[in-house]
């Protein structure tokens, strides 16, 4: 698998939400649980995007952005942060790699949609 998109969340009907959003725009896709399998899965070939959840088990979300960017090589990765706390989107924002903070539970299928487009097409 050469261009995809890494989906990392905990919640199986969030991953298939993304995943069949990508389907949808002609991109391939691959899954992880937490962050350990995410930084596993980008170690044998990197994702041309990561749509990664904050809250999860065995590796949080800002710990795997924090590992992902400790490599050089993964730092062109662009990242979308899905989050439950949406008071800190503007902050989150800014960390190494973000490109877009959605926020769970209330973000549309256009916005996510959009989004990742604008990411995946420029």
């Amino acid at each position: 698998m050469d261009d995809y998109v890494l989906v990392v969340d905990d919640h199986p009907d969030v991953r298939k939400l993304v995943i069949d959003v990508l389907d949808v725009m002609g991109y391939a896709a691959q899954e992880a649980v937490n962050g350990q399998e995410a930084l596993d899965v980008v170690a044998e070939n990197k994702p041309n995007l990561i749509v990664l959840d904050l809250m999860m088990p065995v590796m949080d979300g800002f710990t795997t952005l924090t590992r992902l960017h400790a490599d050089p090589t993964n730092r062109g990765i662009p990242v979308i942060l899905l989050s439950a706390i949406a008071e800190d989107a503007d902050s989150m924002k800014r960390l190494p790699g973000v490109k877009g903070v959605l926020r769970k539970g209330s973000f549309t299928v256009a916005e996510l949609r959009d989004l990742m487009a604008a990411i995946l097409e420029s």
